[in-house]
């Protein structure tokens, strides 16, 4: 049987025929789509702005003269800037006016847990430390805000939960989400983004199930906050020479907003207007918004306890009963959700009513998710509320004592010193009472010309067994604030393995219990320590925990096991 041949012309023509229906079906949708209608203004106690940005400080592309002005073109009244780095100095410290737009300098930690952005803190004079509880200790000293970013990224996810007082978890992540989204939607993007900026972002989300069921674990537990995250960094790194500059800040900036409910106005003091805001999102008093699917001026929520307390989102009453208001004055239609320690509570669909009421009975964490109902992007949460915290109250975390069983320091010469080639440093010990030791170790950090590394460190090399003790306990003083390492060493048939952990000393005296499973391992295969092999201890500081040219004296009390 012969087939007819088909003609080369021919064939090109449906070719080109397929090539033309498969970008219409592309392009059509982008084409089509448009966010809702909200010509309300933004009130005057509501300030609208961008969280979790990077810029030329890191991995991003723009300038502050850039992003600033991206947000302005959006009326949005900040940015929180956050470039990697612990911290990264000039990010941490770029809080100003520019562009009357105020940006808020912050920073994006990498620890051994995962990713922290953080923001709203004083920059202290040495680096942040890679334990993720001691890095969110330290920014709340100063009431700082700590986000664990992109908590179940398939490339850096968070992986240490036994951390607390973190201020919450990032529950979109615009970056790591557009990495999970699947090949043919990454396929169908830059046609689409070149058609419809906000219609390709919006395609790259999805409703983020796990995020939020984990973080509605997390309010069971404390007081954790929910944030949207633009994680923008207008490039897309395709390889070391190919990395071009979108999608752009503005087109980022169109998606995930976050409105925050101020006490006060702003003022020209940037310093001052930062801590405003800072304060507002370290309470709750903010909600997410998709931009893209519409804004979200007007919206209004709070909970009205029994005796008539109003209680905003992020707060805490101890009555447990009341209604929760809602504002919503659109002209398009909304699907709500009311969720109750995780579950749903109440809810409704198509509402078309400006103001809606839904009566609390008992005690629980109250939080909110709006759909748009005819969006093509209704099944994304376009408003996401933080909780109300009705009727629950919980327990402070208790701080670990010092414990002591053996003590280790029992010499004068019981310390050498070590050093880089040019830094110096010097130990004295002298014995205080019967089983009292003081040590006092003067250091001077001198940068290498030739080498990465620089420290100092007090060091005893003797053979150890630590194998009937659970950790190191000491009283530390200096008279800078400033983090420091201790250190222990195994050697065994499978070798030389270095485990590390920080601790931060202050003018005051401070009491520490580091047990040695919080040890990070720093050099050698990844195994847990055999205790019995331990062959030398080190109190050092270095340049991954301090600057160059950082000196001073740390004092050292009652070193030994509990």
């Amino acid at each position: 049987m012969n087939l007819p041949k088909i003609k080369g012309k021919k064939l090109i023509r449906y070719g080109l025929y397929l090539v033309g229906l498969y970008l219409l079906i592309v392009i059509f949708p982008a084409l089509l789509y448009h966010r809702e209608v909200n010509p309300l203004p933004l009130p005057s106690k509501y300030l609208k702005g961008v969280y979790h940005v990077h810029s030329n400080f890191s991995d991003g592309s723009g300038s502050l003269e850039e992003i600033t002005r991206a947000a302005r073109q959006l009326n949005q009244d900040f940015v929180i800037l956050t470039d990697h780095g612990n911290p990264n100095l000039l990010s941490a410290q770029s809080t100003t006016w520019l562009n009357n737009v105020l940006l808020i300098g912050g920073s994006e930690l990498s620890l051994n847990a995962g990713h922290l952005a953080v923001f709203g803190f004083k920059v202290p004079p040495f680096r942040f430390p890679p334990e993720p509880q001691e890095a969110i200790d330290d920014i709340n000293r100063d009431q700082g805000v700590s986000f664990v970013s992109h908590p179940f990224d398939d490339k850096i996810p968070w992986t240490d939960w036994d951390i607390r007082e973190f201020s919450g978890i990032e529950v979109f992540n615009s970056y790591s989400f557009a990495r999970k989204t699947g090949l043919l939607r990454l396929l169908k993007f830059p046609l689409q983004y070149l058609f419809n900026k906000r219609y390709a972002l919006l395609n790259t989300l999805f409703y983020p199930k796990r995020n939020i069921e984990f973080w509605d674990s997390l309010t069971q537990k404390g007081k954790y906050l929910a944030i949207y995250a633009c994680d923008a960094h207008a490039v897309l790194p395709i390889s070391r020479s190919l990395k071009p500059h979108f999608p752009s800040y503005q087109a980022m900036f169109d998606i995930f907003n976050t409105y925050v409910k101020i006490d006060r106005d702003l003022n020209r003091n940037p310093h001052e207007s930062a801590q405003i805001i800072k304060s507002a999102i370290k309470r709750g008093h903010f909600f997410n918004v998709v931009e893209a699917i519409a804004p979200a001026n007007g919206f209004e929520i709070h909970f009205i306890d029994q005796a008539g307390n109003i209680v905003e989102t992020g707060d805490s009453t101890p009555i447990a009963s009341g209604h929760i208001h809602l504002r919503l004055p659109f002209d398009f239609e909304t699907d709500i959700v009311i969720k109750r320690n995780g579950d749903i509570y109440q809810k409704y669909s198509h509402n078309l009513k400006k103001d809606r009421v839904f009566k609390v009975s008992e005690p629980g964490i109250y939080r909110t998710e709006i759909f748009v109902s005819e969006n093509s992007f209704k099944k994304i949460p376009w408003i996401l509320t933080n909780p109300f915290f009705i009727g629950t109250e919980y327990p402070g975390h208790p701080r670990t004592k010092q414990l002591i069983s053996t003590l280790l320091v029992n010499s004068e010469n019981y310390f050498s010193i070590e050093t880089s080639p040019l830094s110096n440093g010097t130990a004295h010990t002298r014995q205080l009472s019967r089983f009292k030791w003081l040590t006092t170790f003067t250091y001077e950090l001198i940068q290498e010309p030739e080498h990465d590394d620089f420290w100092s460190a007090l060091t005893s090399r003797k053979r150890y067994d630590f194998s009937n003790h659970t950790g190191f306990s000491f009283q530390s003083r200096t008279e800078t604030k400033c983090r420091f390492w201790i250190e222990f060493r195994t050697l065994t048939d499978r070798g030389e393995i270095w485990y590390r952990h920080s601790f931060l000393a202050e003018p005051d005296w401070n009491s520490h219990s580091i047990p040695f499973h919080k040890f990070q391992i720093i050099r050698g295969p990844d195994e847990k320590p055999d205790l019995s092999a331990v062959y030398a201890i080190f109190i050092s500081i270095n340049n991954a925990i301090a600057y160059p040219d950082t000196r001073g004296a740390l004092q050292l009390k009652n070193l030994g096991m509990y």
